[in-house]
């Protein structure tokens, strides 16, 4: 799945930008990328869907997008067009990333690798 740039750089730096849209901030824009990285996720509300961003999504993208991390904010901005390629990582059974300790044991694993 291709995903916007920006909206990556967004999540690995934790900044803001002003080229970034509310829309792209939605967690229905969101959602998608959870599904791409962690398919067969499940959440219950807002609180889950941010603890599955904060938790799992955020690290993941932050381990294969290191170089996001040193672009300068300006930078990021003519780019904000540019898309990524974001694959699967690891995939779970609906709250398996809350309630499996394998499961766990296999994300801190592949997040280590």
């Amino acid at each position: 799945m291709k995903y916007k740039k920006l909206v990556i750089w967004w999540l690995v730096t934790e900044q803001g930008h002003p080229s970034l849209t509310i829309e792209d901030k939605k967690i229905e824009s969101l959602m998608p990328l959870v599904e791409a990285v962690l398919p067969g996720t499940n959440y219950y509300s807002i609180t889950g869907f941010n603890q599955v961003m904060k938790q799992c999504v955020m690290p993941v993208l932050r381990k294969r997008f290191p170089g996001l991390a040193t672009i300068p904010a300006d930078q990021i901005a003519c780019e904000s067009d540019a898309e990524i390629e974001i694959t699967e990582f690891l995939p779970s059974k609906g709250f398996e990333w809350q309630e499996s300790d394998a499961w766990q044991a296999e994300f801190e694993k592949r997040l280590a690798a």
